[in-house]
């Protein structure tokens, strides 16, 4: 049976999860005026139009596996707050899924298989037994994906339709990391030694949730942005993702 906390007792108009899901709720429709037109001819350099298509595809294919986690994470809690948060999530991860599919395949005529990178994270979160693993990699590969997302923003631009997937589907994942930040925060203040369940867990399985050289040096040659700035970029979003966490107010 799926959890819910009893409905009479549910106190939730001053939690932090309620007030970023209205958040959430302010940009619902953040991608009903794109321009599909464009899509066949988008306004980006000839180089940079195969590399819109597989980026799109690559984004199809990871954001499936964000909406997967998202909606287990949602069956598994019971925090009424916390849970249309986490409701709100999956139709974020649903659009962008759909959003990213949309314009590799009219631009395209198909989304490019990218699934041994799908399978990868698969079997990171498959070998995963609690919430708290699952939430705790999910919320940090968004973390990461925002610098990625960014990256993107930047190559591609606002006048590009892909560059305004990107922009709206950084809105939405910067509110998810919000989210995770919130809930191991509380975690940390009301469980001893959770902080060290963290750092383990990031730690443990650096592997996979961090970035490695060779896709940092992808992203600098896009961006051209050097490596060691994208790398020292990579490391302050990850040591802010903790700091703000542990810090206590």
């Amino acid at each position: 049976m799926l959890k819910c906390d009893r409905m009479n007792i549910v106190r939730f108009l001053n939690e932090p999860h309620y007030q970023t899901y209205l958040k959430g709720k302010e940009c619902s429709y953040w991608d009903k005026d794109l321009n599909w037109d464009m899509a066949r001819n988008d306004n980006l350099n000839e180089d940079l139009k195969s590399l819109a298509v597989d980026v799109a595809s690559m984004s199809a294919h990871v954001e499936i596996l964000g909406m997967q986690n998202a909606a287990e994470l949602l069956s598994q809690c019971s925090d009424f707050a916390l849970k249309i948060s986490l409701g709100q999530a999956v139709n974020d991860e649903a659009r962008h899924a759909e959003l990213f599919a949309k314009y590799a395949t009219i631009a395209n005529g198909y989304i490019k298989d990218f699934s041994k990178t799908q399978e990868v994270y698969d079997e990171h979160f498959n070998n995963l037994n609690t919430f708290d693993e699952v939430f705790l990699s999910h919320v940090f590969l968004e973390n990461g994906a925002l610098e990625q997302f960014n990256v993107f923003v930047n190559t591609f631009g606002e006048d590009s339709l892909i560059g305004q997937i990107y922009k709206g589907a950084l809105q939405d994942e910067s509110r998810h990391v919000q989210m995770g930040i919130q809930y191991f925060k509380r975690k940390i203040l009301l469980e001893d030694g959770f902080s060290d369940f963290i750092y383990n867990h990031l730690n443990n399985y650096r592997n996979i949730l961090h970035m490695n050289q060779a896709a940092i040096d992808w992203f600098s040659q896009l961006s051209g942005i050097s490596s060691e700035q994208i790398k020292d970029r990579i490391e302050k979003r990850h040591d802010s993702f903790i700091n703000r966490m542990i810090k206590v107010e």
